[in-house]
């Protein structure tokens, strides 16, 4: 809802309504920092944003340096912060309200890729800013682990961060609240809105002068924001359809109509579904379920709530799964789709038009959807066990599929995960695992310690009747966390040695490790996290030239012949699963909306791998494997640590594509490409890692038993290594390029 809470502070800031003052008076406060809107803000201002975000994938280059810079200045002028995450979706939050955000997005983004098309890269520019905070999810994640990284205090409200914010203001904990007009929604005297640092001055809105200067009550101010598009509630679709008009102008409008009155706005404008809407995100400011002092999670002003509260807010998660949630050791997605029994997908980023990133989110991850479904649902009510999840698509909205999630009790594979109690005692009697940091490479450190098969033996450890908490130590969470999720994934088999797929993973790693790859990267654990997806995507028939769609998107391949073709596309898509090191400032350089969808699709397979390690983190604490009560920044310490936090852009795969196309060229027609990434630190670099990557995977392709990778599968991979290491011989060797460059 981004652009409903920039929309409300361009009217406050036209109406006069923006105060400021020396940010001097703020030393010594405590600011609650609205998370998602404090995101939205960096995105969408001038000096801080980045249009092309959307067209590359992955996160801000320079979301860190803002960040730190922030936190500095913070500091400097005394000012201690709290940054508040949204947590689950409330009732208000409709499927169609959704798909119409996305198809608003979708539309943007496909006229920004036109215009790219065309040659005018700076309206290009222009029109791909439009969209920056369309699909942010991967980047709050990265966000919250960041910021706790860097020592601040970060939570995940059980609900809307903005109720929760007020909450902690009116108790006290906070001094003010810094975000979006639903924290006057829900009661804050004034929100914060933005600090210039150069000038040493805060800006801020008075819920009182807004009323004042709109001669409404709170509760007629409360159904203006509703109307107009919140963090509560969509905007109306009658005010949504002319985007000349500023949003709080024409919600404005439509309640004089209404004698200031809401619900009958909405009965006036005969929309009975978005009429429903709002009575329930009426009843969910009054009522909205946000975390206690006494640790209690329940609704505001509970003594007049009323008893469905799950008809405006949602079906209840147990408390112990929720502090879980808050602390960062599970994310909001797969417990949406469990309390909101569906699983809604909306376009990627390029579109979504292939065939390819179609069948995959309808068909191919299903299995792994069900998985991670299965093992959290185990731990929930009988009610949930009852209850399967519907997926519904955008290009097929009509014909939702049951997900298929097996009944828990009779579901095997989630007792196999019973198998995993191992203590660090034991897991250091590796002698292939002691120089593998955990922390930084946990998948590695989990493949290196079955190494061995009679230490793998050894680790079948399923609890004693009656013994519970057997797993005390963070270490020992992140391993076995490791290992079950391993396990449920086919690369451990039931004894605890390596699958046939294992033992090709772990030769993989073993090849990155001979190259010094492996834990070298920045941040450490990309280099294995690019090498597990790869065998994902190859699981999933996905690691292949074959393009998508049909016609193919703008930004292939286009040089040499079309084996050439072919083979820098392979390896470009490889290139897509790492990133490229790049000044902390806007990208300036070419596109490809073809790189893009396969990074798009390697997202999809990243985030479903994401929920399926992050429910057996859970699950093991839920079934009393783990000691429960501990210090609740070791559940954000491991939830950081585990893999598939950060999503990759496609800088890497962009330079892969442009030296390999140059490459196919003519001598005397080729260009320097470093002309053309001016913010890159070390084209040469970035290279030279994504050959070791290639080279890595491969060798896991090669040693891999036949009966899980067939010979077409590994002679393609031949084909395009013997390709590759011709242009990279090619490549040491100086030749003339245009424009006298060398």
């Amino acid at each position: 809802m981004s652009a409903e809470s920039l929309a409300f502070k361009e009217w406050a800031r036209a109406e006069g309504l923006v105060l400021s003052g020396d940010v001097a008076e703020f030393d010594g406060a405590t600011i609650g920092f609205d998370a998602e809107d404090y995101l939205n803000s960096l995105l969408n201002n001038v000096s801080t944003r980045e249009p092309l975000l959307p067209a590359l994938g992955g996160l801000p280059f320079a979301l860190q340096q803002h960040v730190d810079s922030d936190l500095s200045s913070l500091e400097d002028a005394g000012i201690k912060s709290i940054f508040m995450f949204n947590g689950l979706d409330i009732a208000c939050h409709d499927r169609k309200s959704i798909m119409r955000e996305s198809q608003k997005a979708t539309k943007t983004l496909n006229e920004a890729w036109s215009v790219y098309d065309q040659g005018r890269g700076d309206d290009a520019v222009v029109a791909f800013g439009r969209a920056c905070t369309y699909r942010t999810s991967h980047i709050l994640r990265y966000l919250f682990h960041y910021l706790h990284q860097k020592g601040v205090h970060v939570q995940v409200a059980p609900y809307n961060a903005a109720a929760q914010l007020v909450y902690l203001d009116q108790e006290g904990y906070i001094s003010a609240c810094y975000g979006s007009a639903s924290c006057l929604v829900f009661g804050a005297d004034k929100v914060v809105t933005s600090f210039d640092w150069e000038s040493k001055k805060a800006s801020w809105i008075e819920l009182s002068q807004v009323l004042n200067k709109l001669m409404f009550k709170q509760h007629q101010f409360v159904d203006l924001c509703l109307l107009s598009g919140s963090s509560i509630l969509a905007t109306m679709p009658e005010i949504d359809i002319d985007a000349l008009i500023p949003k709080m102008v024409a919600a404005r409008t439509v309640l004089n109509r209404a004698n200031q009155d809401g619900h009958l706005a909405c009965l006036q404008s005969k929309d009975e579904e978005y009429l429903a809407l709002f009575r329930k995100a009426k009843f969910a400011v009054k009522h909205m379920v946000v975390l206690h002092e006494n640790g209690e999670i329940k609704q505001l002003d509970f003594e007049n709530a009323p008893s469905d509260t799950h008809e405006f807010i949602n079906t209840r998660l147990p408390e112990e799964l929720m502090a879980y949630h808050a602390h960062g050791l599970i994310g909001s997605r797969i417990l949406n789709w469990r309390t909101r029994q569906e699983i809604l997908e909306t376009p990627p980023l390029d579109g979504g038009t292939s065939k390819a990133y179609q069948d995959l989110v309808q068909d191919k991850l299903r299995p792994l959807r069900a998985r991670s479904l299965t093992v959290l649902t185990n731990r929930l009510h009988r009610y949930f066990h009852k209850q399967d999840v519907n997926l519904v698509c955008w290009f097929n909205e009509s014909n939702k599929k049951a997900l298929g999630i097996k009944d828990p009790s009779q579901d095997t594979i989630t007792k196999d995960a019973e198998s995993w109690h191992v203590r660090d005692s034991l897991a250091n009697q590796s002698a292939e695992a002691k120089s593998i940091k955990l922390n930084q490479s946990p998948i590695q450190y989990a493949i290196a310690v079955l190494s061995d098969d009679a230490l793998a033996k050894k680790t079948v450890t399923p609890r004693k009747e009656g013994e519970h908490s057997v797993i005390s130590k963070p270490s020992e969470l992140l391993s076995n966390t490791m290992w079950r999720f391993l396990q449920d994934r086919g690369y451990i088999n039931s004894n605890h040695t390596l699958s046939a797929w294992g033992k090709a993973l772990k030769a993989a790693f073993d090849h990155a490790s001979s190259d010094k790859y492996l834990g070298a990267t920045n941040p450490p654990n990309e280099a294995e996290e690019s090498i597990f997806v790869a065998f994902e995507l190859l699981r999933l028939d996905l690691l292949n030239a074959k393009q998508f769609p049909i016609p193919p998107y703008s930004g292939a391949p286009l040089r040499g012949t079309e084996a050439d073709k072919a083979h820098t596309l392979l390896i470009s898509r490889i290139a897509c699963l790492a990133t490229f090191e790049h000044e902390q400032i806007g990208y300036t350089g070419p596109l490809s909306r073809n790189l893009l969808a396969f990074q798009q699709l390697a997202a999809a397979v990243r985030d479903s791998l994401r929920d399926l390690v992050e429910v057996h983190a859970c699950n093991m604490m839920l079934s009393g494997s783990a000691v429960r009560i501990r210090d609740t920044s070791d559940y954000t310490d491991v939830g950081g640590r585990l893999p598939f936090g950060k999503e990759p852009d496609i800088g890497l795969a962009l330079v892969v594509k442009s030296h390999l196309d140059e490459l196919s060229n003519t001598p005397d027609r080729r260009s320097d490409i470093k002309r053309w990434f001016n913010h890159a630190h070390n084209i040469d670099a970035d290279l030279q890692k994504a050959w070791t990557l290639w080279d890595a995977i491969n060798a896991g392709i090669q040693a891999a038993d036949s009966a899980i990778v067939n010979s077409e599968t590994k002679n393609l991979f031949q084909n395009t290594d013997t390709w590759l290491q011709k242009k990279r011989q090619e490549a040491d060797s100086p030749v003339p390029v245009q424009n006298g460059e060398s």
